[in-house]
């Protein structure tokens, strides 16, 4: 991501943003199984998989979102993430729709793992389509400005 960005700034708070959702979802679906379920805990490999999907999934729309970003650098910081916002917004909410769907495909086939890993993927997935990716993201994207690009110069054509 440092290279496809040529920033240190913006890899940071993308991986912070995938380890909040990841934790969030964990907590959820730890709630749902246990609390309300009844179930004993999570499986002890469900953590390590859906980190691994979760992880990879949302570095993947994160790029599609900053790489787009990265498209309109002629334009003010503001604007440029809100033009990347509105371009690539329903792609990317499309594309988690669908993976939770295919995900969800999972649920029915009873073998608890696989239904702990969907769980998680599901709720990972909204959360990071529904708060990080068109809030998050873009916040942190306002704040640093032009240092979004640090320690590279942001390069003006």
């Amino acid at each position: 991501m440092i290279a496809l960005f040529r920033s240190l700034v913006i890899p940071l708070y993308i991986i912070a943003s995938l380890i909040a959702t990841y934790f969030s979802s964990m907590s959820l679906s730890e709630i749902l199984f246990v609390n309300i379920l009844g179930y004993p805990g999570i499986s002890w490999a469900v953590p390590f998989f859906a980190f691994v999907v979760l992880v990879t999934l949302g570095v993947d729309y994160s790029i599609f979102l900053i790489d787009r970003f990265n498209e309109y650098r002629d334009i003010p910081v503001n604007e440029a993430i809100l033009s990347a916002m509105k371009n690539m917004g329903s792609v990317i909410l499309s594309a988690a729709v669908i993976l939770s769907g295919t995900f969800a495909a999972m649920l029915p086939s009873g073998v608890l793992t696989l239904v702990e890993v969907a769980t998680i993927v599901i709720i990972g997935l909204l959360l990071y389509n529904a708060i990080m990716l068109p809030l998050f993201i873009p916040m942190m994207v306002k704040i640093f400005g032009t240092a979004n690009w640090w320690p590279f110069k942001r390069s003006e054509h």
